[in-house]
């Protein structure tokens, strides 16, 4: 057992509620009260777990009190070590205050929080059995007031309410580049899928009077999602979505000069030389018709 005493805040000013269910309220005036009317000499208060009815072992006692701002503390002595390991470990992590009916009159301080261990040597202290002792029980006498846990639960609140707000704004910058990105791919998409209609167009491979249709046939299939197995000239298969699938499939067609676009393969008449026409005469293509 150590000599040196422990200082522990046992109590503080507010409002709280007795092991009885009825409310209590303390001020500095009757912590002085309390700390003014302890005298160990007449009436020395011990420490014990929980809050016995009779004759229990003390495992240290009270030897001053003394109010410090809106908190008193006890000083207390002869505290076995095993009960001081008991504390330091976390098995007993609460402390509460128990008054006689007077509610100045130190009572005893309990330890809450795991049963009473068995530890021998420790005398037995009487305490009385008076069901109408004022008991407050206090977590690590700092237990805060009904003014300070709003106050807690309204801040908390706020800050809730600013990350939502926050998650909100970032939702909404995320939904804004999804969707100009998406624009931005599909014009890309849209481009190219034209370039490819009009090089095919320019080879032969589809009529200009097709143009209309194959882009809108293509735009479906891409839209569409699916894939397909093509085969390759070279008898290699790949897996292809049903856009591209189309443009190959297109793309392996015999050219056809019945296919030419007209606007852009004959240059108007008065830019023909008379090279140009002997090798190409209006005749020739209507001969193809």
């Amino acid at each position: 057992m150590s000599d040196a005493t422990v200082r522990i805040a046992i109590a503080r000013t507010g409002q709280f509620t007795d092991s009885q269910g009825r409310p209590q309220s303390f001020s500095e005036a009757d912590l002085d009260a309390i700390a003014a009317s302890y005298d160990p000499a007449k009436l020395e208060a011990p420490l014990v777990f929980g809050h016995p009815a009779v004759s229990d072992p003390a495992f240290g006692w009270v030897k001053s009190i003394r109010r410090e701002g809106g908190k008193l503390f006890a000083q207390i002595a002869q505290i076995p070590d095993a009960v001081r390991k008991l504390v330091q470990d976390g098995h007993y992590k609460y402390v509460s205050m128990s008054l006689m009916p007077d509610r100045k009159t130190l009572r005893h301080v309990g330890l809450l929080g795991a049963a009473v261990p068995a530890i021998d040597g420790l005398g037995p202290v009487s305490l009385s059995g008076d069901s109408d002792a004022v008991t407050i029980n206090f977590s690590g006498g700092d237990m805060p007031t009904i003014e300070e846990l709003q106050a807690e639960v309204a801040a908390l609140t706020t800050e809730r309410d600013g990350l939502k707000r926050q998650l909100t704004e970032e939702q909404g910058k995320s939904a804004q580049v999804s969707s100009d990105f998406t624009a931005y791919r599909e014009e890309v998409e849209t481009k190219t899928r034209a370039d490819r209609i009009g090089a095919l167009i320019k080879e032969g491979k589809v009529k200009p009077a097709e143009r209309a249709r194959c882009l809108n046939f293509a735009s479906v299939l891409a839209k569409s999602g699916e894939t397909f197995d093509f085969a390759a000239a070279d008898g290699k298969v790949e897996k292809l979505s049903a856009e591209e699938a189309y443009f190959r499939e297109l793309e392996a067609r015999e050219a056809s000069r019945l296919n030419l676009d007209f606007s852009e393969q004959i240059p108007p008449a008065h830019t023909f030389t008379s090279r140009d026409e002997a090798a190409v005469q209006p005749s020739d293509i209507i001969g193809k018709l």
